[in-house]
């Protein structure tokens, strides 16, 4: 639904719901669990290029718009023009020279492009309209089709469609500290689901919450739906499903929608209940002292964070932040407490900016949902996170092609090994992360060494 600058879109898959709002410039979404983020960052920029192509004003601004070559779609020979708005990101538009109109909208998902297929073009009132939309990523088994039903223009919509989005948030009285349990290199917490306990994997790199098979079968709950994962490889299974209650010390989330698979089957055997990503962290304050082995959270704005601010980019429903290597790149990095290591440095980034770390013999291999990457081992001389400058950073660089760990939007995942040095807060909320030095800090430096005479 549109009127003017504001619109607004509901789309549904079974349990997953997602409601889009454009209030004039501002842009909000509401994912399945009720969070609610305003798109500022790599989203918001892909928007304005989407606006102006959905608008057709990009045929106004040719210095916006280039042809990058002839393309074949279904048969036919077709131009593709990538379209950049100010301030955006480049999408390209697959169009029939025989009729002008778009049959595909190409932009960059993460590892490499997704599709948006146009097809059933109808005129109404004078204005064309696909009614049928494949989104794909080139893996057929996962596409999505949208089927349009009817359209109906220029009628006033109810205003109250375009009320702000209001985000559900943990519930709870209190701020809670509970411990900050250590397993294999990671860190997690107790979580209660159908009154048993289980082990959750605190992970800001995940954009859902996951949960194992044998959680969904102890609370009697069907997953439905075949999905993509990416994670160290692209691999299907994952299912959909809603659990009635998640709780972490009395702090309850109701009726979540999570993402289930066989986790331990697929990160090694790992034994693990869950991960909480995203929604979690979306609605909660969450403090991790790394050092002292502690979890304080509560709900948003219920204690002051401490340290160093953060901006964060979570339009991806993940906590990315800007930070600067060897004195002088600055690049996204995902902040990744779901990473055991200090740091990974992605194959795509590396061939666009050679030479910020030495290329090194020295293989090894990185773990994740899906199986495994090939990596080697390296350091980084400096790097520059929020006002601390840490030296000598242990860097595996990911060899891998495809799945999370190739990731073209950001440089790498800062992990724990990095975060331990500090308290860190997550105020995913209000788009930011605070780092205050940890009892543990230790910036990586060599020191010289001190001698004493008499």
């Amino acid at each position: 639904m549109r009127d003017q600058t504001n619109e607004r879109e509901e789309d549904v898959l079974g349990p997953r719901h997602e409601t889009t709002l454009r209030l004039g410039d501002r842009l909000f979404v509401r994912n399945a669990n009720g969070n609610v983020r305003e798109l500022r960052g790599y989203l918001h920029r892909r928007a304005l290029t989407e606006e102006l192509l959905d608008s057709g004003d990009f045929v106004k601004h040719p210095e916006l718009t280039r042809f990058v070559g002839w393309g074949a779609l279904d048969g036919k020979r077709v131009w593709r023009l990538e379209v950049d708005a100010t301030g955006g990101e480049p999408e390209t538009l697959w169009i029939d020279p025989a009729n002008g109109l778009p049959l595909r909208l190409e932009y960059l998902d993460g590892d490499g492009p997704a599709y948006v297929d146009y097809a059933d073009w109808r005129t109404i009132d004078g204005s064309a309209v696909p009614f049928r939309a494949v989104m794909t990523d080139g893996d057929h088994r996962f596409d999505t089709v949208q089927q349009t039903t009817s359209v109906t223009l220029d009628h006033p919509v109810d205003a109250a469609v375009f009320a702000p989005l209001v985000p559900r948030l943990l519930e709870t009285d209190r701020v809670h500290t509970v411990p900050l349990i250590e397993r294999d290199g990671h860190v997690g917490v107790t979580v209660r689901i159908a009154n048993r306990d289980w082990f959750f994997l605190l992970d800001t790199g995940a954009q859902s919450i996951l949960v194992d098979s044998a959680v969904l079968a102890a609370a009697g709950v069907s997953g439905e739906g075949a999905m993509e994962v990416r994670g160290a490889q692209r691999s299907g299974g994952l299912r959909t499903a809603t659990l009635p209650s998640l709780a972490i010390d009395g702090a309850t989330m109701t009726d979540v929608v999570v993402s289930s698979l066989d986790i331990g089957t697929l990160i090694g055997g790992a034994k693990i209940g869950g991960i909480l990503g995203y929604p979690f962290f979306a609605s909660a304050t969450v403090e991790m002292d790394f050092a002292h082995h502690l979890l304080r959270f509560g709900a948003p704005g219920s204690f002051a964070p401490t340290g160093t601010r953060v901006d964060l980019d979570i339009d991806r429903e993940l906590a990315e932040a800007t930070f600067q290597l060897n004195g002088q790149l600055d690049a996204p990095f995902i902040v990744d407490t779901g990473n055991s290591e200090d740091m990974l440095l992605y194959r795509p980034f590396l061939e666009a900016h050679p030479g910020v770390v030495a290329a090194t013999g020295t293989g090894s291999w990185n773990y994740g949902i899906g199986g495994s990457n090939a990596t080697y081992r390296t350091s980084l001389d400096e790097l520059r996170v929020a006002s601390y400058q840490l030296y000598h950073r242990p860097v595996d660089v990911v060899l891998a092609q495809n799945g999370a760990f190739a990731d073209r939007v950001d440089a790498g995942n800062v992990g724990l090994g990095v975060l331990r040095n500090f308290v860190a807060t997550f105020d995913l909320a209000n788009a930011s992360m605070y780092l205050a030095p940890g009892a543990a800090f230790n910036d990586g430096a060599p020191h010289p060494a001190t001698t004493s005479s008499r």
